[in-house]
Formats: structure tokens, C-alpha cells, sequence
């Protein structure tokens, strides 16, 4: 099971750093390890219900989440980027009656599940 958390670790790794230089490419090939790192996540909370508490998994668990935590800062601090250039943007196609920059109207969107 440790091995289990120390793999998704190694996922999780990958992503920050594809996170902090940001190509479609790079984001694309972390979604399917990123789909097995959750199924192994599922699998490891199922073994945790049926067995003891084992400290060294314990251990790799609590590192497991600030990794994830590190990730989601990454995510919203590149969301609000994002949403700041989006603004600027807007303000450079005039105002709404409210004062507001106009919103630019996105492309597509980015929908994850899990």
C-alpha cells in the first residue's frame, strides 16, 4: 500500500511541475495518470477501513497531502491569473453600463471529474 501512495506521490509530482510551465501537451498527459492515481486512492481509503493504523503509511498520507495542497495553490494562483488577463482584456473592449470591464468570451472550457 505504501508503494501505492509513494507511485500517486510521483503522479502528483509531475503535475506540479507541468503545472509550473503550462502547455495543453503537458497538462494532457497527466490526466490519465492522474485518473489512476485516484482509482489507487479509492483502493488504498477501502484497505485502510479493513486494516490498522500503520505509521510509516501514515507518514506518506500526510506527505501525500501537501503535495496535493502545493498542486491547488498552483491551480488557483494560475486561475486568477487567467481571470486577471480576462479582465484586462475586457477593458481594452470597452465597459458595461455598471462600469465594469466587458467580459471576453471564452473559447471552450476545462471540465475534471473525480
Amino acid at each position: 500500500m505504501r508503494s501505492s501512495v509513494e507511485t500517486i506521490r510521483k503522479h502528483i509530482e509531475a503535475l506540479r511541475l507541468a503545472l509550473l510551465a503550462p502547455s495543453p501537451e503537458g497538462m494532457e498527459q497527466c490526466l490519465p495518470v492522474l485518473a489512476d492515481a485516484a482509482g489507487s486512492l479509492i483502493s488504498i481509503q477501502r484497505e485502510l477501513g479493513r486494516s490498522g493504523g500503520d505509521p510509516e503509511l501514515g507518514r506518506e498520507l500526510k506527505a501525500l497531502k501537501q503535495d496535493l495542497a502545493a498542486v491547488h495553490k498552483l491551480i488557483e494562483h494560475g486561475a486568477s491569473f487567467w481571470n486577471q488577463w480576462a479582465k484586462l482584456l475586457g477593458s481594452l473592449s470597452g465597459y458595461t453600463p455598471s462600469g465594469e470591464a466587458r467580459p471576453v468570451a471564452a473559447a471552450g472550457t476545462i471540465s475534471i471529474q473525480g
